[in-house]
């Protein structure tokens, strides 16, 4: 494909997983990063461009850019990255594509909505698991039931893979923004305490407790649905975490104690554990009349196999002409069968 996107961040956990795999997809991505020690060899090995730069330098990463007709950005945590990227894009004329579940980041973006449009650029955030698969299941399940008000989604991961140790940043980071639900067609802050429901991914039920997914933004969006809640199905330590972490929510809005939880994150799961682990994602419809819809999706590990496969399916759709620009959501670009051009993603309806 004679198009050029860049990979920034390629040197990361995910961003090396996606060059790799594009490779093997017959892509040819600019690889690119801050730190030419660690982006050069990577670029070497797989006989690809690489290019280093700083975002906080917009002279620099003009020049990066001058040729680039997409960017695929995988450097987070998003809240620091996303707006030197987003201007350096608009100033390029590249289109704007990255893997972020950030609620705060998904308001910037569609802040510069009427921008983007003017300069025929397409910012397209969370072409990840966050939120590729639950955006399409939400459209799915929307086409099957028009008249849907109400929109649940839940997803489960079974297996050993654990967290990428930028999703990991980013939930610490996001930590002093709160749980956030859509109701009435307006993000609200939820009633206090675990909220919890039992969830069957095809296993037979499960406990799930509600959290912030970036589809209470992203669905919203695609949809049209004004009331979504997402659940998520957590080991009980984790569960007794979260709660210990709403308790002293106020203090991690000093950098410090953020910095003080960084110490923790590890390092990204293996080959192994990612190849040992498959992700349930589940949704339900329902409309004023008590009618409902439901289905579910089962898939690979989520926090990379699933992750880069997505992105690499938006990246192909985009770099053939396939865009809309302005601010968008995966399913409303390229619909609700897109995450089905993942590899190993199967989707069954329900009631």
């Amino acid at each position: 494909m004679a198009a050029s996107f860049l990979i920034y961040g390629a040197n990361g956990y995910v961003g090396e997983a996606a060059a790799r795999l594009a490779v093997a997809q017959g892509l040819k991505p600019i690889l690119a990063g801050r730190d030419a020690a660690k982006i050069g060899p990577l670029a070497a090995g797989l006989g690809l461009e690489a290019r280093a730069f700083s975002l906080a330098d917009a002279a620099d990463a003009d020049r990066a850019l001058r040729d680039v007709q997409l960017v695929l950005h995988l450097a987070g945590p998003y809240k620091y990255t996303s707006k030197p990227m987003v201007d350096a894009c608009l100033r390029a004329g590249a289109h704007y594509l990255d893997i972020t579940g950030e609620i705060p980041v998904f308001e910037a973006l569609a802040a510069r909505d009427v921008e983007a449009k003017a300069r025929k650029v397409m910012l397209l955030p969370a072409v990840g698991f966050d939120v590729v698969p639950t955006d399409c299941l939400a459209l799915h399940l929307k086409q099957r039931l028009p008249s849907a008000t109400h929109l649940t989604l839940a997803f489960h991961s079974v297996g050993r893979a654990g967290l990428p140790p930028g999703t990991q940043r980013t939930m610490i980071e996001l930590i002093p923004f709160g749980e956030r639900v859509r109701r009435d067609g307006r993000l609200v802050v939820p009633e206090r305490g675990e909220q919890a429901r039992r969830v069957d991914f095809g296993q037979g039920p499960v406990q799930a407790v509600r959290l912030t997914w970036g589809d209470v933004f992203t669905a919203f969006h695609t949809t049209g649905i004004s009331n979504i809640e997402v659940y998520v199905v957590l080991p009980a330590a984790v569960r007794r975490q979260r709660l210990l972490l709403e308790k002293l929510r106020p203090l991690f809005s000093l950098a410090p104690m953020r910095k003080l939880l960084m110490r923790g994150v590890r390092p990204g799961p293996s080959a192994e554990a990612r190849a040992k682990t498959m992700t349930h994602v589940w949704g339900e419809v329902a409309d004023a009349s008590g009618r409902k819809a439901a289905a579910r999706l089962h898939g690979p590990e989520a926090g990379l196999v699933w992750t880069t496969r997505a992105a690499l399916a938006v990246v192909r759709k985009a770099l053939a002409g396939k865009f809309s620009p302005g601010f968008q959501t995966p399913a409303r670009v390229y619909g609700a069968d897109l995450v089905l051009e993942c590899e190993g993603v199967t989707r069954e309806d329900l009631a």
